[in-house]
């Protein structure tokens, strides 16, 4: 075998590979592409389990708030940090921020825990002492209004909230 017959050898070699990459890249994309079609089955929120307050002040309040989820999918996603209208027994408390990325797993029902921070612009200094002594009840009734983003890689969708619930309060 000549150096020229080598070299074409190996030439057609890396091309047949090189194919067969393309090919089995191919089906890769068409398998991944009809079997993510499936049917997308809604995301229930079970309702808040449970609200920790971790700090209260003038600025604002920052608590933990656990709350019931079921995914019925076979894909988990992420809660992605959104911002959404609160009212706290009645009375209209400004923003509230989720400050963390909450992944929520395929096909479960279970809690998770959201850490959220309100920042009280929309309080005046007259509620002050109501929120400090909602801080100290057993429960309070909480407002949320808004979008939850929701979503998972480059495919992401807002999630409309609209709910007012009683939920047990543990102090700081």
């Amino acid at each position: 075998m000549s150096i020229a017959n080598c070299f074409t050898f190996s030439k057609r070699c890396f091309i047949e590979g090189e194919k067969k990459k393309v090919w089995v890249g191919f089906v890769l994309f068409c398998c991944v592409t009809f079997f993510s079609c499936a049917d997308f089955k809604e995301v229930t929120f079970s309702g808040i389990d449970n609200v920790s307050i971790t700090s209260l002040s003038q600025k604002g309040i920052e608590a933990l708030i656990t709350v019931r989820i079921n995914n019925p999918n076979n894909v988990s996603f992420t809660v992605y940090k959104s911002e959404m209208d609160v009212t706290i027994s009645g009375i209209d408390a400004g923003k509230a921020y989720l400050t963390n990325n909450v992944r929520i797993k395929a096909k479960s029902e279970q809690a998770y825990t959201f850490n959220v921070k309100s920042d009280f612009s929309k309080l005046s200094l007259a509620d002050l002492p109501k929120i400090i002594a909602i801080g100290l009840s057993k429960s309070v009734k909480i407002g949320l209004k808004g979008n939850l983003r929701g979503g998972k890689l480059f495919l992401k969708r807002n999630y409309p909230i609209d709910m007012i619930q009683s939920v047990p309060l543990k102090g700081m």
